[in-house]
């Protein structure tokens, strides 16, 4: 009995290291770690140089390291090996989460998913949240990351992505064939045609148009709904993209009559995928134009010092939004129930994406609008001045 009962205090006790570590702790912390170790989702705390303090039983779970194995290290130290979802190294870089909060004091709005390395050797995907940690007095004593693994959960959301593709892949091929025989019969191969054959059969083609833009935009969901779509994190002159892309709407704005004007600054920098932002924009552009049938877009661009912030602000004078519908617009197939809108066609799906693409560059969009004063989207996105 007494052995059993000597195993099983020895079974409890931590190890010697932990506790060694542990009788470092500020005060601040100390009283959290009997707790934190009851929590399923990984817990692990650093020192400012990134040293890890603590490593819960969850951490160890999720990562198959041992507490003796990790304290003391860096959590860059070929324990973590955090990346992003398409593969570009964070850790030991500026780029790393961790790093940017204890720096900047700011913590991400939305959990980040990342991919980790199991000590076996393969990789997890893991959401984490990260915050700085401060002294009563305000000195930055470390940081904290909470992770759990989503492994599952993103596999069930990659086979639905595929799905998406694989459905959207099988009907384009028939409508692509479609449109072909279309353009065959209304340019008079097939022999000649009434005007009443040809009123329904441009009717037939503008359906087909549409039905395939559709399409598109499903298989771009798809896509975005696979959470290892790539996106690439490289520096971007956002003030060039922009302006870009005001050139290639100038001549669709004319052809309306409306008025474009831009007032962008030079030297807009950010971190983020080029590719993918530049669509964001090209949305947001071109619907202010599409929605608007007098007056002016106007596209603004500046960096807020105090923020460190790019801020970018597209208005238009078109049909604008009831308030009702403000809070579900940017959410997936929502259509805003005005003739104005329903008229153009769309599937909802482009202002969804918009969110999700400046959501993942770390940034917010906001909506101010209403029914015959026009729109005003807000973007702002974590950035710098180049040089």
């Amino acid at each position: 009995m007494t052995d059993k009962k000597t195993k099983k205090n020895q079974k409890d006790q931590k190890p010697d290291s932990l506790l060694k570590y542990q009788s470092t702790f500020p005060k601040e912390v100390s009283f959290l770690i009997n707790l934190l170790d009851q929590i399923s989702d990984g817990i692990y705390i650093t020192d400012p140089e990134r040293k890890i303090m603590y490593w819960n039983k969850a951490a160890e779970t999720i990562t198959g390291y041992k507490q003796e194995e990790v304290l003391g290290k860096r959590c860059a130290d070929s324990i973590l090996e955090h990346t992003d979802l398409a593969g570009n190294k964070l850790c030991s870089t500026e780029l790393c989460p961790l790093h940017k909060a204890m720096h900047s004091n700011k913590v991400p709005s939305e959990p980040l998913t990342l991919k980790a390395l199991h000590k076996e050797g393969r990789l997890v995907i893991v959401e984490v949240g990260i915050t700085p940690l401060h002294s009563i007095s305000g000195t930055l004593i470390g940081g904290i990351e909470i992770f759990r693994d989503v492994s599952a959960k993103v596999e069930l959301e990659e086979q639905k992505a595929r799905f998406f593709s694989s459905l959207s892949h099988e009907l384009k091929t028939p409508l692509a064939n479609m449109q072909g025989y279309l353009d065959l019969i209304l340019s008079g191969d097939a022999g000649e045609i009434n005007e009443l054959q040809q009123e329904f059969l441009n009717t037939i083609y503008n359906e087909e148009q549409k039905l395939a833009n559709y399409i598109e935009d499903l298989l771009e969901m798809g896509r975005f709904e696979g959470t290892d779509y790539s996106y690439q994190q490289n520096v971007t002159n956002l003030s060039a993209l922009i302006k870009s892309l005001i050139r290639s709407f100038k001549n669709e704005a004319a052809k309306k009559g409306l008025v474009l004007n831009h007032n962008i600054a030079t030297g807009l920098g950010l971190l983020g995928d080029k590719e993918r932002l530049s669509q964001a924009f090209s949305n947001l552009i071109g619907n202010a134009i599409k929605y608007t049938e007098a007056g002016t877009v106007s596209i603004e661009a500046w960096f807020d010092r105090e923020e460190k912030e790019l801020i970018v602000k597209i208005s238009d004078s078109g049909i604008g939004i009831p308030e009702t519908d403000l809070k579900n617009i940017f959410e997936m197939f929502y259509r805003v129930e005005h003739p104005g809108v329903r008229n153009k066609g769309g599937t909802g799906v482009g202002l969804y994406i918009v969110e999700r693409v400046i959501r993942r560059h770390d940034g917010k969009i906001s909506l101010e609008s209403a029914p015959g004063e026009g729109s005003v989207f807000t973007v702002s996105l974590p950035g710098f001045i180049i040089d």
